[in-house]
């Protein structure tokens, strides 16, 4: 890693083979990032080696750093199953730091077991993340700051989490969401917000990520400008924006919102790592899953969903025509008289990116979900690879006592997809790693 002076910063990703190494330079808010893998050398001529860089990721390779550079202590709450996590371990060890999973909270066990079998995490909690942080605030929007310093409700907890370099946080965002009609924006559970400033502040960590669907910001209860506020009163250093995974080249249509803080210094701009990492246009679903089209093993990873006689003639009509939308007749009598949702029941298209996966992506009726060239939906893995899991990442943990496959499916549904947790953690990480070198 290379320290550059603010008048040389600079912003360009490059990627290059040498012999038998795939080599990956990243310049931005003032850091060079040099990482590489083993590459096959066949690969010499690959019109894509982002992609190539991509697809190791994905067969579970890790990067190797120029030069090792500690460590980072992390704590994630609302966790699910490590999706933003993975984003941030895999600039960490582009950057030669350790990522130690110190703490992950979540209300669902499954979620935590699977994070923790995968992270090698050391602590970890299944109650809510309220009952961990004592804190109040005042105000609302940017008039908000806290009423008292907020503290970990468990000496022995606090005790056990010393010298935390960084909070991750996916508060819910169902109270958030486009597809909850009943209480969008005004969901009591978009105050969960408030726990993660609180948690950063009482841990003492320098940064902090908060990710949660783009619809967050028009939160009547003003979430965002709220939780912006108490870090900023109690010290940080804000940014906030949103990334979308396909304006990076990952073959998946998804955006999210990110707050990330930092406590000495200013995080990147949001506009300088859209840029740096920006490609002309996304890859395609055949890119991310061609190769598991035939997947058969006996793993319900690679298992097809079951469906229905009605929804199998469905999914049969699209191919005997060659068609990617299903007409009103062919569609429940429900659907018949128009839809808002158009998209359902249609086949995914093979030279595109994935729509949004939702957690319902193994039934026809729940969106675009139809396989393009197999008469079935999504299976589990293919849903994994698309958003960003590598293959080697376990969501069975005790393969004789496997979760149901609908619960699987929630988790990699909610997750964040890698580039996107990548993306936020390079607006802290990197000047995190600056600071360092320069004290």
């Amino acid at each position: 890693m290379t320290i550059f002076p603010p008048d040389l910063y600079c912003a360009t990703e490059e990627f290059s083979l040498v012999g038998s190494q795939l080599n990956h330079t990243l310049q931005c808010g003032g850091v060079t990032i040099d990482s590489w893998i083993a590459a096959d050398p066949s690969l010499l001529s690959t019109p894509d080696p982002k992609g190539e860089w991509w697809k190791a990721y994905l067969r579970g390779a890790v990067p190797n750093s120029s030069s090792p550079n500690g460590v980072i202590r992390t704590v994630d709450l609302f966790c699910g199953p490590g999706g933003l996590a993975l984003g941030v371990g895999q600039l960490a060890a582009e950057l030669g730091v350790d990522m130690v999973s110190e703490l992950i909270c979540d209300q669902d066990e499954g979620a935590v077991a699977v994070y923790s079998a995968n992270h090698s995490t050391r602590l970890r909690s299944t109650n809510s993340v309220t009952s961990l942080v004592d804190f109040r605030w005042k105000g609302r929007s940017d008039q908000a700051s806290f009423t008292y310093e907020p503290e970990i409700i468990d000496p022995l907890l606090a005790d056990a989490l010393p010298n935390i370099d960084l909070v991750m946080a996916g508060p819910p965002c169902q109270g958030h969401s486009n597809l909850n009609n009943h209480t969008r924006r005004t969901d009591k559970r978009n105050e969960l917000y408030m726990t993660v400033p609180a948690f950063t502040f009482a841990v003492g960590a320098r940064m902090a990520i908060i990710e949660n669907v783009p619809t967050v910001v028009r939160d009547r209860m003003q979430v965002v400008e709220t939780a912006r506020a108490l870090f900023e009163s109690a010290g940080y250093r804000v940014a906030t924006g949103v990334f979308g995974a396909h304006d990076m080249g990952w073959p998946q249509t998804r955006k999210r919102f990110f707050m990330v803080a930092h406590r000495e210094a200013d995080p990147i701009p949001f506009a300088d790592i859209s840029r740096v990492l920006s490609e002309a246009r996304p890859r395609s679903l055949l890119w991310a899953i061609g190769d598991l089209a035939d997947r058969t093993e006996g793993s319900i990873m690679y298992q097809p969903a079951d469906l229905s006689s009605e929804n199998r003639a469905r999914i049969n009509w699209l191919f005997d025509n060659n068609r990617h939308e299903l007409p009103p007749p062919e569609r429940p009598p429900s659907h018949q008289n128009g839809t808002s949702y158009g998209s359902v029941y249609g086949r995914m298209l093979e030279d595109r990116p994935a729509p949004t996966l939702t957690t319902g992506f193994m039934s026809p009726g729940r969106g675009r979900y139809v396989h393009p060239t197999r008469r079935r939906t999504l299976t589990l893995r293919e849903a994994a690879r698309i958003q960003g899991f590598p293959d080697n990442y376990r969501f069975v943990v005790t393969p004789k006592d496997p979760p149901p496959r609908t619960r699987i499916a929630q988790w990699i549904g909610n997750a964040v997809p890698m580039p996107l947790g990548y993306a936020a953690a390079l607006s802290v990480l990197a000047v995190d790693q600056r600071e360092r070198w320069r004290t």
